[in-house]
């Protein structure tokens, strides 16, 4: 049995050492969602095959003259992609697993909701080289799981309308993002 192991680690660490590209961009559209910050890097595993992970993080609170507005949170998620030609060129596929710790509200209503969602999630996306290290790279996904949530009446008051546990799909990577390729 350790052989097997061994061998498997020795394939694997190999595949990695062999493809020797990475890549780290951000998404340009997040930052119109109130600010949120974010980055992603990726690593080729294989001519058609990447590791992904990427973050997001809004930790900023807006004044408006109906209240406070917030789209606060923290994501964290890995996942792969596969490339139909080659990597960080072209079409591509993904997956990814994915968590968010939430705070979101006063933008459409008082409301606001917080929370935890777990899940995995499904993605397409297109990679456009604009030179040999920089790509622009636009991209659609959705992602489902389980989500511990809490409804406030109001940013402020601390009044709860709903709390509960349940099931949900949401959009996810709406991306235009720019890439450098190493």
């Amino acid at each position: 049995m350790r052989r097997i192991l061994l061998a498997a680690a020795l394939i694997f660490v190999g595949t990695v050492c062999s493809a020797q590209q990475f890549a780290v961009g951000t998404n340009v559209l997040d930052y119109a969602d109130l600010g949120t910050l974010n980055i992603e890097g990726s690593a080729s595993v294989a001519r058609r095959w990447t590791l992904v992970a990427a973050a997001r993080y809004n930790p900023f609170l807006y004044q408006a003259e109906e209240g406070p507005v917030s789209a606060r949170q923290q994501v964290y998620a890995a996942g792969v992609r596969y490339w139909p030609w080659h990597v960080y060129s072209g079409w591509w596929l993904g997956t990814v697993l994915q968590y968010q710790e939430y705070n979101r509200g006063g933008i459409r209503s008082p409301e606001t909701d917080e929370g935890d969602r777990y899940g995995a999630g499904f993605s397409v996306g297109f990679s456009y080289m604009l030179h040999p290290h920089v790509n622009l790279e636009a991209g659609l996904g959705f992602w489902g799981g389980y989500d511990r949530y809490v409804t406030y009446s109001c940013p402020v008051c601390g009044l709860t309308r709903a709390a509960g546990e349940r099931f949900f799909l949401l959009p996810n990577d709406l991306k235009l993002a720019l890439l450098y390729v190493f």
